[in-house]
């Protein structure tokens, strides 16, 4: 965004489209209430707008006498406001075709149209929030679930900015302590100054790199939690897919019958699981058939399996021969050696006694579990097991990952980057190169930390992060 543009007026309708109790047109910049008072006309006669105070009034367009509506003036005042700048509010009916007619007339009287995401631009440039909390503002408008919504709200209070800033505090400290043995290097033997670098400096940097690794490793937590988590249901016909899906919704979504080949196509529905928002496909059963329908049902069920985080694969364990199963996930390996995979030993109540310990050995080399979803036995365990699988982490959320969830690619990129610095930093001191080699190395890893404090990052980083918003926020 131009620096221009920084400077000018903007305004947005703040208020999701369609119809409403109460409708709010945002206007933020030097001017503002400039602005505003070209098109408010206050039913008290005042002449001064106090900080937020709530102002009773008729809303007209610029040099015309039909009033679009009456409503609410809120006047904000920097620096004490979301963007840092002056911002009214107009508050109005909620009507679509109000807003906009509001909303035009603030553009009639000097403003222009905001961009998508620019208050929060603003908020950033002006210093109000960091850029991890501007980003969190986006994940916490979208939040698809309770624990979603938990894990950004802590983003936008600053945990995750905390920790960042922390981080940089201490790099900060050891590279003022390598640089000031730089400029007094020729009064100390050179012994000592290496001494304190090979262990004061590599303590220091071995321990911020385990609380790198750490913010690195709730990634798979944070972005399944932003942006949800796809699953797919496998199987044979009648292995107890819709049936599994059904239970997981707790509804009656899927058509389930004892005739096999009754799902054609694939059914998706969104779902909780332990606080993750699932989006669970039900898919055709797998089999060769004489139906052009179904054996596109089919071809379809393995192009989302291709697709999908994580592959739910149901095996009726009641059968004698499971090689049709073991050939269908080889050939989902084949496809894709890393895929996540669950087999789900289905109908466990009427498992054979032949069979208990034979089936283990065709499905060994997969995390399984026993279920019946007649019984609707095995349900959690089931549960817990997809968690594990997704975020590769025994056990459920903790309190102390929630709130330092790394969510985005460009953090835990630049993450990545910051501990590969470390490692170099800390192989400068094992081999006692120049002190010189390690404040560059030191520097380096404080401009990868600086892209999540919001000091470096790139252009192109900043444009996706704020383009992603809605215009109005």
């Amino acid at each position: 965004m131009q620096s221009q543009k920084k400077t000018e007026t903007i305004a947005a309708i703040a208020t999701p489209s369609g119809e409403g109790g109460v409708g709010i047109v945002r206007i933020s910049g030097s001017s503002a209430l400039e602005v505003a008072k070209k098109i408010f006309s206050p039913c008290s006669g005042l002449s001064k707008y106090e900080h937020l105070q709530l102002n009773y009034g008729k809303i007209t367009p610029p040099n015309k006498k039909t009033t679009i509506d009456n409503g609410y003036l809120v006047y904000i005042k920097d620096p004490n406001s979301y963007t840092g700048e002056d911002i009214v509010e107009l508050q109005t009916h909620g009507g679509s075709l109000v807003l906009s007619s509001v909303l035009s007339a603030v553009f009639e009287a000097g403003a222009r149209s905001a961009e998508p995401g620019e208050f929060t631009q603003r908020a950033f440039l002006n210093g109000k929030i960091s850029i991890t909390e501007a980003e969190a503002v986006s994940e916490l408008i979208t939040a698809k679930t309770e624990d979603a919504l938990k894990s950004a709200k802590e983003r936008l209070d600053g945990a995750l900015t905390k920790k960042i800033n922390n981080i940089k505090k201490e790099l900060v400290k050891l590279l003022t302590q390598v640089e000031a043995e730089l400029d007094f290097a020729e009064d100390e033997p050179e012994d000592e100054i290496v001494q304190l670098a090979s262990i004061e400096a590599k303590v220091i940097l071995e321990k911020l790199q385990e609380k790198i690794i750490t913010l690195i490793d709730s990634y798979k937590e944070g972005r399944a939690l932003k942006e949800g988590v796809s699953v797919v249901i496998l199987g044979e016909p009648n292995a107890g897919k819709s049936s599994l899906l059904n239970i997981l919704l707790k509804e009656e979504r899927a058509i389930v019958t004892e005739v096999a080949g009754t799902t054609r196509d694939f059914i998706e529905e969104v779902v909780k699981i332990k606080g993750l928002p699932v989006r669970l496909m039900d898919t055709a059963g797998l089999r060769a058939s004489t139906s052009k329908v179904e054996s596109q049902g089919v071809e379809r069920a393995r192009e989302r399996a291709k697709k999908a985080d994580l592959i739910l694969y149901i095996a009726d364990v009641t059968k004698k021969d499971f090689n049709q199963d073991v050939e269908e996930l080889k050939n989902i390996r084949t496809v894709e050696d890393e895929k996540k995979i669950i087999v789900l030993l289905n109908k466990c109540d009427l498992e054979p006694e032949e069979n208990k310990t034979e089936v283990i050995k065709y499905f060994k080399e997969f995390p399984f579990c026993k279920i019946s979803v007649k019984k609707e036995r095995g349900i959690k365990k089931l549960e817990e097991l997809i968690y594990e699988e997704i975020v590769e982490r025994k056990g459920g959320q903790t309190e102390s990952s929630q709130g330092c969830l790394v969510a985005s690619a460009w953090q835990v990129e630049a993450l990545r980057e910051a501990s590969l610095e470390i490692s170099s930093a800390i192989e400068t001191l094992k081999n006692n190169e120049p002190r010189e080699v390690l404040a560059a190395k030191l520097h380096s890893v404080l401009y990868y930390v600086g892209e999540l404090a919001g000091e470096t990052t790139p252009e192109d980083i900043l444009e996706q992060i704020f383009s992603s918003f809605c215009i109005g926020k």
